[in-house]
């Protein structure tokens, strides 16, 4: 009987732990959809909030298949790994056309203040589908607010 009752407080120590990050789960889950209506809305910004300060970093590698055809191509830059800062992607942003990025088969990590947001998605001009990969996040939550602290991801282009 008294293996039972440990087991059970040990049980029910792991479910309240679990309901406790319930709420920043949804918060992150809340940032996840704040990009892609930032990306929509071309509200740079914005989506310039949601990352720490002096942080913005994204990390693309291109995947082997599209890397293959950027050198058979000849590209003038043959790496397959490249950076954006914010004044980069603002430029991007602001390009013509509709933008919008679909995310899929979200998966969070976190605890109370660092999380990971890891995802499949699907870059969007027009409503056509132009490049897709995976994405993973590193995040924190800084004076009540998640931030996004980096982003790398993979290229296949469409």
């Amino acid at each position: 009987m008294k293996n039972i009752s440990v087991l059970f407080c040990v049980l029910l120590t792991f479910f309240c732990r679990a309901q406790g990050y319930t709420q920043q789960k949804n918060e992150i889950q809340n940032l996840v959809e704040e990009v892609r209506q930032h990306i929509i809305k071309k509200d740079t910004a914005a989506f310039k909030a949601l990352f720490t300060k002096d942080s913005f970093n994204w990390t693309a590698v291109i995947r082997d298949k599209t890397q293959q055809k950027r050198l058979k191509n000849k590209t003038s830059n043959p790496s397959n790994l490249f950076t954006k800062n914010f004044q980069d992607f603002h430029l991007f942003l602001m390009d013509k056309g509709n933008q919008d990025e679909l995310f899929k088969n979200v998966h969070i990590e976190n605890d109370d203040v660092i999380g990971s947001v890891t995802c499949d998605y699907s870059f969007l001009l027009d409503n056509k589908v132009t490049n897709y990969g995976k994405e993973f996040w590193q995040l924190a939550k800084v004076n009540g607010q998640w931030k996004i602290i980096s982003v790398i991801y993979s290229i296949e282009l469409d």
